[in-house]
């Protein structure tokens, strides 16, 4: 699994360098992640959601409302492509986002 990870890292590296969360593209990570034959579903999930970690690492408090914004909704299409791999769990990360 770790050799699957380090497969997606240098994506994720790249957008940490030039961090913006309006040009991050998430769906096509995503969409990259799912198209992996060789690579568990588990390491595709774990990918996808240390992007997601990524992403609420570089809110801050002073983060406009824009930026909060823009990462649930980039979020909410990490969680929808996990369920494409695990229903449940992408179900229960949806669910758990809509409470307040």
């Amino acid at each position: 699994m770790k050799d699957a990870l380090r497969l997606f890292e240098k994506d994720i590296e790249k957008m940490e360098r030039n961090f913006d969360i309006f040009s991050v593209d998430v769906a096509s990570f995503c969409d990259k992640v799912i198209a992996r034959k060789r690579v568990s579903d588990d390491a595709k999930i774990d990918a996808m959601l240390r992007l997601d970690a990524t992403l609420y690492m570089y809110l801050g408090s002073g983060s406009r409302k824009a930026e909060r914004d823009e990462t649930k909704k980039k979020s909410r299409i990490i969680y929808r492509a996990i369920k494409t791999i695990d229903r449940a769990l992408g179900d229960s990360f949806l669910s758990h986002q809509d409470k307040p």
